[in-house]
């Protein structure tokens, strides 16, 4: 099933970027096409890059960050006041449906404003301002400490 979600989600970003992507912008591109989220949950998937190695994209297509600056153990975010302004924290809403990602990574915690995020491996899950198009992977690297986050939690990787 994973095989086919991730063919399906690749042959949908072929056609959604060979149709509106700007080469000359030189963001990285991901997966850009992935299943629409239910109105009652949150969706997770675990996709290939072209660029980075695998990410994890909501079910929008775009691609969610963690910050070294937050915490793992216990999950805390550091990112609070203008931060959020870039730095979008990932909601928590309902049932987290996931493909590709072990489910025991996935989990929600409470910020310091009472709203739920999404964590995975502990870190807090952000998107990133500065994405426009599903698949824009702007954020990565971002200060030295924002990265496009793979699967198993840890900082994902540029790909030869």
């Amino acid at each position: 099933m994973r095989r086919f979600v991730r063919g399906a989600v690749l042959v949908l970003t072929g056609l959604v970027l060979s149709g509106c992507s700007d080469p000359g912008a030189g963001a990285p591109a991901g997966v850009s096409a992935a299943p629409s989220s239910t109105a009652t949950g949150t969706a997770l998937y675990a996709v290939d890059s072209r660029t980075l190695d695998e990410i994890v994209i909501d079910a929008q297509g775009f691609v969610l960050y963690r910050s070294d600056r937050d915490t793992a153990a216990p999950t805390w975010s550091a990112c609070e006041g203008q931060c959020r302004q870039s730095w979008l924290p990932a909601p928590c809403e309902g049932e987290v449906r996931v493909e590709g990602i072990d489910r025991q990574l996935v989990g929600c915690f409470d910020r310091s404003d009472g709203s739920r995020q999404l964590s995975l491996a502990g870190w807090p899950l952000y998107g990133y301002a500065g994405d426009r198009m599903p698949g824009d992977a702007n954020g990565h690297g971002q200060s030295g400490i924002w990265f496009a986050i793979r699967p198993d939690g840890d900082n994902a990787v540029y790909v030869p």
